[in-house]
């Protein structure tokens, strides 16, 4: 009999290893940790410079591996499109930056690996592709300190998910699926922000009326404060727990001083810290996940949405943009977890209560 030959696996490419080292003891291991910004652009854009700035960008930064091919979707394939730039696996020698073009030019999906770069790094790299320098009025918390170090915090985490795990919205889900839905609503520009956001998603959960946990929202932000960001990753985290019914207008001041989670070491301790993390997943996470990226200005950019990553049990991750004449509001779901109707349910909803 001749021996069952053996199966080779891929070597780890350096800048993969790196990314997840990042995000090793985040709260999800089983998440792909992509993340996408989407533009839609005034100008049609050439695939073949948009894919040498992007490889010019690479050399500049190691830390973005292997420079993306530019791959062109035609308008039916757009939607797979997007959920594959944001959602698909990365492999062990995948690039860690995505592109995808529309046939027409006008419309950009950039997603990347989340222990590579956050929101705001995401849209240095879109500008870089798209050849035009993009800002944003988002201001970041700079060097504002967490009130605890990561072991301390760890351990009262680890309390409240036994004692008082966040509530969730319901959804009975597709199982076995592992398909994402990712749905944007763009509207014309209004002057409201992560405030606004935070209470359109707790409304909803409010109004949903299901469970009597208390919400827990997580807020994405930087500790930049330059509005050009660089492609690399300033991440904090913000964490807001609050009783149903508060007041939105007494929920900005609450978010303006909220001290940040504090950095998670980066490593994922050979494994063992997501099988521990698994072990706790459905009584860790959040509500919902929101990702601000404030109002992008830049020479023609129509409208941009941003998909922030999915992590935790039912994540219902939510992103806002604006650029000078339109604000996008998006949300993103697991198929497993909610089905089609109940995430557009959810994007109604959030859509109503935020512009409403």
């Amino acid at each position: 009999m001749r021996p069952t030959p053996r199966v080779r696996r891929a070597r780890l490419d350096p800048s993969v290893r790196e990314a997840r080292e990042v995000v090793g003891m985040y709260g999800d291991p089983d998440t792909t940790w992509g993340i996408c910004v989407e533009l839609r652009l005034a100008d049609a854009q050439d695939t073949v410079a948009m894919a040498g700035r992007v490889a010019d960008l690479c050399d500049r930064e190691p830390h973005l591996g292997t420079p993306p091919a530019v791959v062109r979707h035609d308008e039916d394939g757009w939607p797979d499109a997007r959920r594959d730039v944001a959602s698909a696996p990365y492999g062990a020698t995948s690039p860690l930056l995505r592109l995808a073009l529309s046939d027409d030019g006008t419309r950009l999906l950039v997603g990347a690996h989340h222990g590579v770069v956050d929101g705001l790094g995401l849209l240095s790299i879109a500008g870089a592709a798209s050849g035009r320098e993009l800002r944003t009025r988002a201001r970041g918390i700079g060097d504002r300190a967490a009130p605890h170090g990561f072991v301390v915090s760890s351990l009262r985490r680890l309390g409240e998910a036994l004692a008082d795990p966040p509530a969730r919205f319901t959804g009975s889900g597709e199982p076995g699926s592992v398909s994402e839905d990712l749905t944007a609503i763009t509207r014309p520009r209004v002057d409201r922000g992560t405030a606004h956001l935070a209470r359109a998603v707790l409304a909803l959960h409010e109004d949903a009326g299901r469970s009597r946990r208390r919400p827990v929202v997580v807020i994405g932000a930087s500790r930049r404060v330059v509005d050009l960001p660089e492609p690399d990753r300033q991440t904090a985290y913000l964490r807001l727990r609050v009783r149903p019914g508060t007041d939105r207008d007494a929920l900005a001041p609450v978010i303006a001083g909220l001290r940040p989670e504090p950095d998670f070491p980066e490593t994922s301790a050979g494994g063992a810290a997501p099988l521990a993390v698994r072990l706790l997943r459905n009584r860790l996470g959040a509500t919902a996940m929101l990702s601000n990226l404030g109002l992008v200005e830049g020479d023609g950019v129509v409208s941009l949405a941003m998909y922030p990553a999915s992590s935790g049990p039912r994540s219902v991750a939510v992103g806002l943009a604006s650029s000078s004449a339109t604000t996008t509001v998006s949300v993103r779901t697991r198929r497993h977890e909610f089905d089609e109707a109940e995430h557009a349910w959810l994007v109604a909803g959030v859509v109503e209560r935020f512009f409403g």
